[in-house]
């Protein structure tokens, strides 16, 4: 017999937990907006929410084309990219903050013995450096980064990468995520997916998805997980 989680909205028994990294339990959403917003200011450009928001969950190499297709014409796309990633890393190497409730969190899933795992768009590498660095990395079993897949979310591979990892069928596993595309990835592998929110809007389409679920919080989403005994995993 193992330890897994029951959650009142999903009818299934939970054995694995996938937590994305930035803006769940790192607060690098901000020092990435911050940054998008520095460097539009070095470029003489205004801060625009809807790019920003439609980079947000996208790979590192994802960016550029996005950028190419819509800043202006006269911006060098490339070079606006290179500034926003540099100024983000700068700002990254002096601090890495850690999201309020993530250590108390990812501690009560490790007390549990429910296996937990990490499924960035970030490098594995920088992954796990910000991981230990913020005092999180020994919770986890498994640290996956996107330069460990082909296709960057919203396609699925990435959770399909974990999940094979723990020969577990997606009914089991429970993603977390903060942003829609990280969403999209873990529905679409067939996870049952909690959103809680970090700085963008949920698309109100999940709503219809039974395998999908929404909280405001970490602390509220462990306030709802109760621990239970099942079968062999």
């Amino acid at each position: 017999m193992v330890s897994c989680f029951h959650y009142p909205h999903f009818s299934t028994d939970l054995h694995l937990v996938i937590c994305d990294m930035d803006g769940l339990l790192l607060d690098t959403e901000r020092l990435s907006e911050d940054s998008f917003r520095q460097t539009s200011t070095a470029f003489k450009l205004s801060f625009d929410a809807d790019l920003f928001a439609g980079l947000t969950g996208l790979s590192g190499p994802a960016h550029l084309p996005v950028l190419v297709a819509h800043l202006p014409r006269h911006i060098d796309a490339a070079a606006f990219d290179k500034y926003w990633k540099q100024t983000y890393h700068n700002h990254l190497a002096k601090d890495v903050p850690v999201m309020a409730e993530a250590q108390a969190f990812v501690s009560f899933i490790h007390q549990a013995g429910v296996p937990l795992a990490v499924a960035t768009s970030s490098r594995t590498d920088k992954a796990a450096d910000q991981l230990s660095r913020a005092g999180l990395a020994s919770y986890f079993d498994l640290i996956i980064g996107g330069d460990q897949v082909q296709q960057a979310k919203p396609h699925p591979e990435i959770y399909h990468k974990v999940i094979s990892s723990f020969h577990l069928p997606a009914e089991r596993v429970l993603v977390l995520e903060d942003s829609n595309n990280g969403v999209r990835a873990g529905l679409a592998a067939g996870a049952n997916v909690v959103q809680i929110p970090d700085r963008l809007t949920p698309d109100p389409a999940f709503q219809d998805r039974a395998s999908y679920h929404r909280q405001a919080s970490l602390s509220q989403l462990q306030a709802h997980l109760t621990v239970a005994t099942c079968g062999q995993r």
